[in-house]
């Protein structure tokens, strides 16, 4: 049989890393699609100018770059340079960009692609990324969430609505209108500035939400037919943060499901209302004693590997499941439990003097899974480790700046 085609497209290489090597290992071809920025000059603003460290592995077959955002771009490379005579491509989005522009040309890529999809008319994968639509669903299958109001971004200029109780908490409607930007607001001036900062990056509503102290953050990866069947093998915790990038694990622990059947029940039917196909994440948070919702990715998590490194192989699950193969010998259940760490995350936080390089190094050593060093696939690591050379470079460039 033919190895199964598969696109992969993104813009870090963390997640699409993991995706690439779970898939790898089930013997798929695999193009990763790169969502690049450009500099002023015109030229790639590539990882350290060159090949991003995910490509370097021994799993990829082709690496093509795509302006970031650059909707027209990705749709002409996906029909021109991606589609296979006699079969269809799996698409595995990894970005909230690239899953906005599968949901918008559907009809155009149906023909070539196999891709994630709303299968119940409840809307489409765009649609589902609206914050308050998941939160309105979250509440109907009984899942706490944090009070929340919408507002629009032109906000920032004032008058603010009233009624609004501080601290608050702020994050975009939808993430690729407005970009990560989440913010803690104390008072109306910060609510404003954080309003402009979503207003700069394409945002127009803003979810306001009740500030709830967050005690340990959480996350599940998982997988849907979008016909009733939903896998959720695990749960993972976040152990540290980075510092550099918000919401991303910097070290955490896989852990068996069981101690959370309830809860992953009632995340199982808000996936399956909302017609959901595909690999998915959801984020949650324990806050005085209860555990909230906070939002659905309509894409895999990039903690996701440390699942797939934990026996459980979600994309492979999808991938075979969306091309019809028997599916019925594969792990859907994570036993024990295991650490891990994301060499990005730490690396990030080390060049910007959030960990010491001891710190850096202990935390690497001391997880049993590491995103990026693997001795079976060692091509990203070794590109990884030319660029922690250059960034002690530049830490020392900053630390002499500072002076």
């Amino acid at each position: 049989m033919s190895r199964i085609p598969v696109v992969i497209i993104g813009h870090g290489y963390t997640s699409r890393l993991g995706i690439i090597r779970s898939l790898g290992v089930i013997g798929c071809e695999i193009t990763v699609l790169v969502q690049a920025f450009h500099s002023r000059l015109g030229r790639w603003l590539r990882f350290d100018g060159g090949t991003p460290v995910d490509c370097c592995s021994k799993y990829v077959s082709r690496v093509l770059w795509c302006p970031a955002e650059s909707e027209p771009e990705m749709l002409r490379i996906l029909l021109e340079q991606c589609v296979v005579s006699g079969r269809k491509v799996v698409l595995i989005p990894d970005s909230d960009f690239s899953t906005a522009v599968i949901s918008r040309h559907e009809a155009e890529l149906a023909p070539y692609f196999l891709f994630p999809s709303i299968k119940n008319g409840s809307g489409t994968l765009e649609s589902w990324m609206d914050k308050s639509l998941q939160k309105a669903l979250a509440r109907t299958v009984g899942l706490p969430v944090a009070d929340a109001r919408v507002i629009p971004a032109a906000a920032a200029a004032g008058p603010l609505p009233e009624g609004i109780v501080y601290p608050c908490f702020t994050k975009p409607v939808e993430t690729i209108h407005g970009g990560k930007t989440f913010r803690r607001c104390d008072d109306a001036a910060s609510l404003q500035r954080a309003l402009a900062e979503i207003a700069a990056h394409g945002g127009t509503q803003v979810l306001v939400e009740e500030y709830k102290p967050i005690d340990t953050e959480y996350a599940v990866v998982g997988y849907s037919d979008g016909e009733g069947t939903v896998c959720i093998p695990a749960v993972i915790e976040f152990t540290e943060a980075g510092q550099r990038h918000f919401g991303i694990a910097r070290t955490g622990k896989v852990l068996p499901p069981d101690a959370f059947a309830a809860l992953l029940e009632q995340f199982a039917t808000f996936v399956r209302k909302t017609g959901f196909a595909g690999l998915f994440d959801i984020d949650f948070y324990l806050s005085g004693g209860t555990l909230y919702f906070n939002e659905l990715n309509l894409r895999f998590g990039g903690s996701g590997y440390a699942v797939t490194r934990m026996g459980v192989n979600l994309p492979a699950l999808y991938v075979r499941s969306i091309c019809g193969e028997d599916t019925s010998d594969m792990p859907r259940k994570v036993a024990g439990t295991g650490t891990f760490v994301n060499e990005r995350m730490c690396i990030d936080d080390w060049s910007f003097y959030y960990l010491t390089e001891d710190e850096f190094r202990s935390r690497v050593a001391a997880a049993d899974i590491r995103f990026v060093d693997d001795a079976d696939d060692p091509g990203p690591q070794r590109k990884l480790d030319r660029y922690v050379r250059q960034q002690k470079m530049k830490r020392i460039l900053r630390k002499w700046l500072k002076k």
